[in-house]
């Protein structure tokens, strides 16, 4: 198997074929009545929605190469768990493919950290709180040579109103269209307060939370059992196996993205990554920022959650047992297929 995992990556030059499956692109939700996620605690200072401004530093080998100031705000919303740590979410697009896990330090700070692509690269988080402002700052660490690769930094204010942004990638999903009419027997429709055809032998079904009036998903098979909880504000149907799932965040309902499998369990750790593709044959690649870069990057998974390629700048739906892809050795385009075992072959021989 042909890996690049420490590879940067260019934008993929035009890709014509033929697709045996369409897309499915599902980017937004249904509108629903604002809330405040059972994850904001009243009297935390941290868990809360923050408009921020940005700047990423970039460096190479230990010296700056530049330095990008967003054009726009963003927001993070910021949510605590049972167990006392925070996780950052940021919208339009994400801090990059880590979630650290925050714990404090005292009054007003706190850090926690994440690695990627194994242990090669180090996640480090800092949050700092004075005067009603939020100070975030976030490196990049190369582990073998402990250099820093980019280091984010974002201030801002609490936010006082709902804010829905734009999304940073879509989701899509290469599937046969499932048939309208095939759905769940009426005496399972009866108990859900929504229902959708099967796809894969399940359909997705939802409950009304009586908190927020909200719908949660998840899917039954066609007996009426449930095999995957009612616990995603939303999900797509699923093609071979796999199907994307999101959680809001925020009065705003941003959502975040991770992957699941038709027997059950959540493929990804988290629904973290800002767009997921349902490729086809088992596979889906997830996409999220690269401090420094335009653009998602993408990893290819498998049903496993094993990362097959990590850092692809795009890939596309299965055809006749091909998905088209592309990356970058420094300023050197190189594009190919994967095949169904999750080779990658180079149109360059």
């Amino acid at each position: 198997m042909n890996r690049r995992s420490s590879k940067a990556l260019a934008k993929l030059t035009a890709l014509t074929f033929v697709l045996s499956c369409t897309f499915e692109t599902q980017s937004t939700i249904p509108a629903t009545p604002a809330h405040f996620s059972k994850n904001f605690k009243a009297g935390d200072q941290l868990s809360a929605e923050w408009r921020v401004n940005c700047e990423v530093r970039v460096y190479e080998n230990g010296k700056l190469l530049k330095t990008l100031s967003d054009a726009k705000e963003s927001l993070v919303v910021i949510e605590s768990d049972p167990d006392g740590s925070y996780h950052l979410y940021k919208f339009p697009a994400g801090f990059g493919e880590a979630l650290p896990r925050l714990r404090r330090i005292n009054q007003s700070q706190f850090n926690g950290e994440d690695t990627v692509r194994g242990v090669s690269t180090v996640i480090k988080q800092t949050v700092e709180l004075s005067g009603g402002r939020i100070a975030i700052r976030q490196t990049v660490v190369d582990a073998g040579s402990n250099q820093v690769q980019t280091e984010t930094t974002c201030s801002g204010s609490r936010s006082r109103s709902s804010i829905k942004v734009d999304a940073a990638g879509s989701v899509q999903v290469c599937r046969p269209d499932p048939s309208p009419d095939d759905l769940p027997d009426k005496t399972v429709i009866a108990v859900y307060k929504s229902v959708r055809p099967f796809s894969d032998d399940l359909a997705a079904v939802a409950i009304q939370s009586r908190k927020s009036q909200a719908l949660k998903w998840g899917f039954v098979d066609r007996t009426g059992r449930v095999v995957i909880p009612m616990r995603y504000d939303v999900v797509t149907s699923f093609c071979d196996g796999l199907a994307a799932a999101g959680i809001v965040h925020g009065t705003g309902r941003n959502v975040k993205w991770g992957v699941i499998e038709k027997l059950g369990p959540q493929v990804t750790p988290y629904a973290k990554y800002d767009a997921v593709k349902i490729l086809g044959e088992g596979f889906a690649a997830v996409g999220y920022v690269v401090p420094g870069r335009r653009g998602l990057r993408w990893n290819l998974i498998n049903r496993e959650n094993t990362t097959i390629f990590h850092g692809l700048d795009d890939i596309v739906c299965f055809a006749d047992g091909r998905a088209q892809a592309s990356y970058s050795e420094g300023a050197v385009i190189r594009s190919g297929y994967f095949n169904k075992v999750g080779d990658f072959i180079s149109d360059k021989k």
